[in-house]
Order: C-alpha cells, then sequence, then structure tokens
C-alpha cells in the first residue's frame, strides 16, 4: 500500500468519520451530558488523528517529539477519561459521591504527564529516531500511557460489568454486553498491537494500521448497539454520507467491471456511458499506457494477482478530450464474491502542468545547446559532446567551414537574405549528415562539422559531407547564390587535445585554402604550423 492510501486510511478517514459524528451527536440532542460526552470523545480522536498527520506532513522531523506530547498523548488520555465518564452515565452509577471522582479522572494522566515534561526533555521521552523498531517512547512515559489506557478502560470493562450484572430488563442487558465486550475487544487488541511493538515484532506504521484497526472495528462492533438501542445516531447512514458526500467518484465493481454501487460524483463523471446492455460502462472507458482497457486487467486484480495503488489511467469519452486519472482498486468480499471499490480522481490539469513543465525545460535545454538561427549545436554543447568523445578515448575529425565572401552577399542582398542563405547550408549539412556525425554554428558565417574517423581517408571522408554544398545553391527571393566555402580539418588525438585546438588547428588549414584561391578544404599539415608561426611574428 503506498503512502498516500495509508495516510488516508489511517489518518484522514478516521478524521472525517470522527468529525462528522461529533457534530451529528451534539446537533442530535446538546441538552443530553451523554451525546456532549461522547461528542467530545469523537472530537478528542479526531485531533489525535489530526496531530499524528500533522507531524508527518506539515512539519519538520524535530517537531515531532513536541506533538506528540504536547498534543497527541494529551487527547489519547482524554479521549480515555471521555469513556470511563461515559461509561459511568450508560450503567447509571454517575451518583452525587461518583461525580466528585469525575475531575480526578480527568487530571491524574495529564498532571503526570506534565511531571515527565518538566523532567525530561522532549526529545528524551520521545525518540524521534526510532522510526520502525519498538516504540519512540520513552519506558516511562509508555509505563504511564499503558498504565492509563489499561486501568481506564478496564474500569470501563468493570463499570459496564457490574451494571450488567446488576440490570434486569433484557434490552438494557444486551446493549451493556455488546459494549462491554466492544470495548474489552478494543483493549485487548491495543494491549497486543502495543506488546508487538515494543518487541519490534511491528514497527511503528504498521503499529498505527494496525490501531486504527482496532478503533475501526470497535467502531462497528458498536455498531449494532447504536443502529439497535438508539443510544448512538446510526453509524451505517454516516458511512453512506460520507459515501455520498465525497468529492472523488467511488464506485463498486464486480469482476466483469459492472457497477454495484456509484457515489454521485462517479455519476456525474460517468453520465450517459452506458454498454449494449444499458449498464453503465466504468471499466471500459479507462485505458492503461499501454492502450489496454481497466476491464480487461480486472481478473488479475480480483484474483489478486496484482495491487491496485496508484494506477495512472485515462478516461477517454466519445467526442471528449481524454482525461487522466489516478485510481485505487481495493479488493472487497460480500459473501463468495470479491468486488472492487475504484476510487477516481481527475488529475488533467496537474498532468497537464507537468507536461508543460516538461516541455518548457526540454526547449529551454534546446535553446541553451542550439543555435537560434540554424538549429545546429552551438558553441557551449560542441563543447560539452567533444569533452565527451574526449573522455571516452574517440578518434574523430573536424572541419571548420568559412563561408566565401558572405559579407557581400549580406551587404548587396540584405540581412533577411543572409540569414536564409544560412539556413540553407544548416538544412543541407543535416541532409547529408551521416551516422555520428555533429554539426554546430560557432560564428556568422562559421560551420562545424565533427564525424568519426574510420577506414576512408579524412580527405575523402571530409568532402563526401561537404560535397552537396557544392551543388546545391541558394534559392529564394528570386536569387541564385552558388555556396563558395573554404574548409579546415584537424584530427584528434593526431592534432590537439581538445576543442579550442583542433578549431585553431583548423582555422589555419582553412587560411591556407583561403590564400590559395578559396572553395575547398585541407587537412591541417606541418605547413600550417609554419604559417602560424610566422603570422605571430
Amino acid at each position: 500500500m503506498n503512502e498516500i492510501s495509508v495516510d488516508f486510511l489511517t489518518i484522514l478517514l478516521p478524521s472525517y468519520l470522527f468529525f462528522y459524528m461529533a457534530i451529528r451527536l451534539y446537533v442530535r440532542n446538546r441538552k443530553s451530558e451523554l451525546n456532549r460526552l461522547a461528542s467530545f470523545l469523537m472530537l478528542s480522536l479526531l485531533f489525535y488523528f489530526l496531530g499524528e498527520y500533522t507531524k508527518k506532513a506539515l512539519f519538520p522531523p524535530q517537531w515531532e517529539s513536541h506533538i506528540v506530547l504536547m498534543w497527541n498523548a494529551p487527547m489519547l488520555l482524554i479521549a480515555i477519561s471521555l469513556l470511563v465518564h461515559i461509561c459511568l452515565i450508560v450503567s447509571g452509577q454517575i451518583s452525587r459521591r461518583n461525580k466528585r471522582f469525575i475531575p480526578i479522572i480527568y487530571a491524574s494522566p495529564l498532571v503526570l504527564l506534565a511531571v515527565l515534561l518538566a523532567v525530561y526533555s522532549p526529545g528524551a521521552l520521545y525518540r524521534v529516531e526510532v522510526k520502525n523498531g519498538p516504540s519512540p517512547l520513552h519506558p516511562m512515559l509508555l509505563a504511564l500511557a499503558l498504565f492509563f489506557v489499561g486501568v481506564y478502560m478496564l474500569s470501563s470493562v468493570s463499570i459496564l460489568l457490574i451494571s450488567w450484572f446488576k440490570s434486569k430488563e433484557p434490552r438494557r442487558k444486551k446493549l451493556l454486553l455488546n459494549l462491554l465486550l466492544s470495548i474489552l475487544m478494543l483493549f485487548v487488541w491495543l494491549f497486543v498491537v502495543t506488546l508487538l511493538l515494543q518487541i519490534g515484532v511491528l514497527t511503528s506504521p504498521s503499529a498505527m494500521s494496525c490501531y486504527f484497526t482496532g478503533l475501526f472495528v470497535w467502531l462497528l462492533l458498536m455498531q449494532r448497539a447504536i443502529s439497535k438501542y438508539d443510544f448512538l445516531p446510526d453509524f451505517r447512514k454516516r458511512f453512506i454520507t460520507l459515501f455520498q458526500s465525497a468529492p472523488t467518484a467511488i464506485m463498486m465493481l464486480d469482476g466483469e467491471g459492472g457497477v454495484r454501487e456509484m457515489n454521485p460524483s462517479a455519476k456525474s463523471m460517468f453520465n450517459g456511458l452506458k454498454n449494449r446492455t444499458g449498464v453503465i460502462d466504468v471499466a471500459g472507458h479507462l485505458y492503461f499506457e499501454d492502450g489496454t482497457c481497466l476491464t480487461e486487467q480486472l481478473g488479475a486484480y480480483i484474483s489478486a494477482k496484482k495491487e491496485g495503488m496508484g494506477l495512472a489511467l485515462t478516461l477517454r469519452i466519445p467526442f471528449e478530450q481524454p482525461a487522466d486519472m489516478m485510481a485505487n482498486l481495493d479488493r472487497i468480499t460480500d459473501g463468495d464474491e470479491t468486488l472492487l471499490v475504484l476510487h477516481l480522481i481527475d488529475v488533467t490539469v496537474l498532468k497537464e502542468t507537468e507536461r508543460r513543465l516538461v516541455e518548457s525545460e526540454r526547449n529551454y535545454r534546446y535553446l541553451a545547446h542550439h543555435d537560434t538561427l540554424t538549429g545546429l549545436c552551438n558553441r557551449a554543447y560542441l563543447q560539452e559532446l567533444v569533452d565527451q568523445k574526449v573522455q571516452d578515448r574517440e578518434r574523430f575529425a573536424l572541419i571548420l567551414i568559412d563561408l566565401d565572401d558572405f559579407k557581400a552577399i549580406n551587404d548587396r542582398n540584405g540581412h533577411l537574405v543572409g540569414d536564409s542563405y544560412l539556413e540553407h547550408i544548416a538544412h543541407v549539412l543535416k541532409a547529408h549528415a551521416q551516422e555520428g556525425d555533429i554539426l554546430g554554428r560557432i560564428g556568422g558565417d562559421e560551420f562545424i562539422v565533427i564525424f568519426p574517423m574510420g577506414k576512408a581517408p579524412v580527405l575523402q571522408a571530409a568532402r563526401d559531407r561537404l560535397q552537396a554544398l557544392t551543388i546545391r545553391p541558394f534559392i529564394g527571393y528570386d536569387l541564385l547564390i552558388p555556396i563558395s566555402f573554404s574548409a579546415g580539418v584537424a584530427l584528434y588525438p593526431e592534432h590537439a587535445p581538445n576543442l579550442t585546438e583542433l578549431i585553431r588547428k583548423a582555422d589555419e588549414a582553412m587560411y591556407s585554402v583561403k590564400r590559395s584561391g578559396k572553395n575547398d578544404l585541407a587537412v591541417y599539415t606541418a605547413e600550417d604550423i609554419l604559417a602560424l608561426t610566422a603570422r605571430e611574428a
């Protein structure tokens, strides 16, 4: 189960449930002390789970011990104190004498917790670094928690048990017995989970899931008493209300994709999508990235061969734009039949934003690495590529191309024609590039071709790559301009160890061509060294 599902099941879902129950209980009969206490019990559980969520999602780890000790722990102690108070009222043993002890019931655990906080630092009482081992609580704090949880829950059991023995009314005896058994089972469950956590069998996250499972089962066991004896509001109706009011699409599917139940959000999403038999077709319109629809995969999920958490699906509805969905599939058993609960969240806007960010990053990287006019590699990107080749010890040749009389073309025909002329040359170079070639532009009319050295002579290989420039003149703006260029070739590692030196050597070879009449290419030689020395002198 992924982290989002664990947070939903162990924190957010019980928070929604307890908040709704608290409000409903209070509104139903705010004059009843029993209803008010039950509402406060739900609120204390709500605040406890909100504290769990807050320490995980909103605050850095160094605040975790403060939240646990100064928020979660008091909420838990208040919850068990309220449970004792409620049992006193339900059992009918809330006499004037017993009322004197109620403040002590609430104050005792909180005062002892305050004493521990005054004696020990939060970091000592709650070790944040303990994540997957035994309980992170200090032994004294753990003993305090176990003592009060155990004593108060056993007190609640004792109060209900005494009342059950004394009661003569069958309906009341059954109510008390149901409540008694539910609290006793919850106590045993919490004790076993805590013991397993302390000896290292369970980790803290798995223990939290087990704690919530115990609370959830406790609520389910109380449901019979609640619905049968009208002691508290009907839990079934509360769950239905949560199901109906959920902002995400939730539906129950059988093994063939048929919809057994769906909430209003799902109905609005799939309104009008029916198959030939008139049944709303959900799975048939949800597709995976490989093009298969959810209907084809349901059998695997039903048979538990696949986990269905965090699925990325695409909703395809005729005549509408596809929508990106994040889905969860949970298996449940209804009698002898296994069903799937499908949760869908529309993440189209988030996906589109993500795609735009990726595209923007791609465009940014492209612009950072390429010449804006010709689309060829710029000097910085050529440096990266050559450095990689040098690191990989590849032999290659570099051609430096300098256009002849480009300034005259620009002056005579204008910069618009000049730019189109450069674009035409880049297009010709791209069209005749061979596998492994790298093309770049490093100046106004200077181009670079880098190619791997093979068995063919270097000069011949260079001529093959540049020959098309001589036979494909520029045609445009009612002009025909033949292409004339001078080019020099330098070799790695024979002539230079890096890009800068290679361009320098190729430049010398290119200038030797210009001195010899232009419109040709030459490989760097010792004569170029002499020419360079003479020029520098």
